[in-house]
């Protein structure tokens, strides 16, 4: 992984994904486990907003943003791996059928991180 990772800090880590489903696919991975975005509570807002700064200001330094750029988490069941990452994306999708699984606005198998930041701050109000 070492030729691969792209950041790292205290509390994450970030390196291309083995399997890139678009031009530029790299993970952001906290290291304090969280097995999926199931486990995650509002307390741990905070945490998911970082990673999505990260994952931003990584995808600026390769030429993506905006509607050139996508994050989010896979819904369980659909995880590769049981620890929390989230997909940054630089577009264009390669294949392009991965466009389908990360899609901007959600399916069975992926969440945007705006629909989860959305889900947790619901969860936060009295």
């Amino acid at each position: 992984m070492r030729d691969r990772k792209v950041y790292e800090d205290d509390e994450f880590i970030a390196f291309h994904d083995i399997k890139p489903d678009a031009r530029v696919h790299l993970l952001v991975i906290p290291r304090t486990h969280f097995g999926t975005i199931k486990e995650l509570k509002p307390e741990d807002l905070p945490m998911i907003r970082r990673m999505q700064d990260i994952g931003k200001r990584l995808l600026e330094q390769e030429g993506f943003s905006g509607e050139n750029a996508r994050f989010g988490f896979h819904r369980p069941p659909f995880n590769s791996i049981h620890h929390l990452h989230m997909h940054c994306l630089g577009l264009p999708f390669t294949p392009k059928r991965a466009e389908r699984m990360f899609s901007k606005n959600g399916s069975r198998w992926f969440m945007p991180v705006e629909q989860l930041v959305e889900k947790m701050h619901t969860e936060q109000a009295p």
